[in-house]
């Protein structure tokens, strides 16, 4: 072959490859910026802690990471956290999780960095990502590298991935999302995709299935409607079954990996039987967190810009079901909703001329129809299919639809010098990111959360220090897990402890429903002297209070313990939490009766 064509060949590789680097590198610089993440001690400070009951659920991340990081929540395995649960160990395994290998890989890097700073280095690679995803799809598109570039940061800085946030990590990983919409694009034109391993069209997309998933199921639900959609149409295009080959080979492999990453939940209740009081989410949750049309408009409470923010924060006091999620996460910002806008216009246009909708403008349209509120969701939930409640997570499908729609109708546009390009494009990116970032992280927020950290660990270091190895930590008010909060308190309060904790078991964090959990419900009503010299019989050897949980803070619970002669009390630093210690039995029983091993 002549060197100079393969140079030649070469050359847009090259470019893309100093390209992404310089996305990358720009990609890194905004996020550190917002998130004011330039020390080491910034970095092994989480983004949020439990002050904030909106994000409550990133405590329950950091139990995830630290289950992987002990290896206690690895791929193919069952989830049997011994440090939890006790006086049995927390069976998790109960409870499906599509993104344990995200977790395995958090847990991995904790070993080497802790917990709070591998949660930081994921959750900025997600942004990396999404930033090299949708880059890579628009010029598998034939986007020029510029609008590919803007688009990108559009995309990636996202208020969806703000809002989401550490906290629901699992969502905020939807960088595959553009590599999904192209393989989309791919099944349902005119050539498709031939069902062939030695095609790349097809290993790319037999890759992105796969990848999708083992992601969040939200993502694999829509990615495999419209697959299926364009199945559809290939075999009503070619009038022959076998034009439908590809994308149901597509969906198969996205189902298998789904099912990989389940295979512990489905062995562990043919081993156990099913749960007959697992996590059942009411109908209602379809409605309260379903995708709304004002969400993608909406700006949040937070925004730069006073007026917006002013109506962000009427609309969420004056709104009956959720914003979105909360913090709301539908807003795609005003560049997302002026290309939103340069489709309307075309698609009216294309009616008026009696053309055929662009397919961009009928998965939109789908997407709508399929997640807004009563919507075909909603229809699927009254026959008890409800595992996708919260279809405002679609939003930023919609985003990313438009935004790679823009990219290339301006990659299209002749513009008559190269350096009016960068005039256009650059000036766009600078007003989205004014419209979509957040407010900038603080150094009194650090502050803040790492009170609140240090108090937590320090207050676990002191029920170390005095309780022997491997002692059981009672912990109240009782709360069951997951998805259970006590008034005043977080669902997954209970885990911070463990967070901290070398050698000690802790009674919350089994998955509930089998009656093995349900053992602490017998307190319920019990006198305090009645349900200590249950735990004493049981070995518990103290008990965590959590003075949130309770109206008067727990003043009334710790003077009824030293009335009891159970006065041994310490106490967290920002006086959120103390422990009272009791007289375990030397000869301890299970609550079931029977004796330990």
């Amino acid at each position: 072959m002549n060197t100079h064509s393969v140079s030649h060949k070469l050359k847009p590789f090259r470019q893309d490859l100093i390209h992404g680097t310089m996305l990358v590198i720009l990609t890194i610089l905004i996020w550190c910026t917002i998130y004011d993440r330039w020390t080491g001690e910034s970095w092994g400070t989480p983004l949020a802690y439990t002050s904030d009951p909106l994000k409550g659920d990133i405590v329950a991340i950091f139990a995830d990471i630290r289950a992987a990081k002990e290896g206690h929540f690895a791929p193919f395995l069952f989830k049997i956290v011994p440090e939890l649960g006790a006086p049995y160990d927390a069976v998790w395994s109960d409870t499906p999780t599509t993104e344990v290998l995200q977790f395995f890989f958090m847990g991995v890097v904790a070993k080497f960095i802790g917990i709070f700073a591998a949660a930081n280095f994921a959750f900025m690679l997600e942004y990396i990502l999404a930033a090299v995803a949708f880059y890579t799809a628009c010029r598998l598109m034939k986007c020029t590298w510029v609008w590919s570039f803007a688009g990108a940061l559009v995309f990636t800085f996202a208020r969806f991935a703000f809002a989401q946030g550490e906290h629901h990590i699992n969502v905020t990983f939807y960088w595959h999302i553009p590599l999904c919409l192209l393989v989309g694009v791919w099944i349902i034109s005119e050539k498709g995709i031939d069902f062939d391993f030695r095609e790349w069209h097809f290993i790319f997309a037999a890759v992105v299935a796969f990848i999708t998933g083992i992601q969040n199921p939200y993502y694999t639900n829509l990615f495999a409607q419209f697959v299926l959609f364009g199945g559809l149409v290939q075999w009503w295009r070619k009038r022959d079954w076998r034009a439908a080959l590809p994308a149901a080979v597509l969906i198969g492999i996205a189902a298998v990996a789904f099912l990989l990453m389940n295979v512990d939940s489905f062995a562990y209740h043919i081993v156990h039987g099913p749960n007959p009081g697992a996590l059942v989410r009411p109908y209602k949750w379809l409605e309260v967190y379903a995708l709304k049309t004002v969400d993608l408009v909406i700006p949040p409470p937070d925004h730069r810009f006073p007026p917006f923010a002013a109506w962000g924060l009427k609309h969420m006091n004056e709104v009956i079901l959720s914003p979105g999620e909360l913090p709301p996460s539908g807003y795609i910002g005003l560049v997302g909703l002026a290309a939103l806008g340069w489709l309307v216009i075309v698609s009216i246009k294309q009616l008026l001329r009696r053309e055929a909708f662009s397919y961009e403008a009928l998965q939109v349209i789908w997407i709508m129809l399929y997640s807004d509120v009563g919507g075909i969701n909603g229809l699927m939930g009254t026959v008890g299919f409800q595992l996708f409640r919260a279809t405002t997570r679609y939003s930023i499908f919609i985003l990313c639809i438009v935004l790679m729609v823009a990219a290339r109708r301006f990659s299209a546009m002749k513009f008559s010098k190269t350096p009016l390009v960068y005039g256009v494009a650059i000036p766009i990116v600078l007003f989205a990111l004014w419209d979509q970032l957040p407010p900038k992280v603080t150094a009194q927020d650090l502050q803040e959360i790492s009170a609140q950290v240090d108090s937590d660990r320090n207050f676990t270091e002191k029920m170390e220090q005095a309780l022997p190895q491997g002692a059981m930590v009672f912990q109240l008010p009782i709360m069951e897990f997951p998805e259970s909060p006590a008034p005043g308190m977080g669902s997954y309060d209970h885990f911070r402890p463990y967070l901290y904790s070398q050698h000690l078991r802790f009674a919350f964090g089994s998955d509930k429903g089998r009656p093995r959990e349900n053992w602490q419900q017998e307190f319920v009503g019990m006198q305090l002297n009645e349900i200590v010299n249950r735990l004493e019989s049981y070995g518990f050897a103290a008990v965590y209070v959590n003075r949130s949980g309770f109206p008067d803070k727990g003043e009334a619970l710790e003077k009824a313990f030293k009335q009891i002669g159970r006065g041994e009390i310490i106490e967290s630093e920002q006086g959120d939490l103390f422990c009272v210690f009791l007289k375990p039995s030397s000869l301890p029983i299970l609550p079931d009766g029977g004796l330990y091993h």
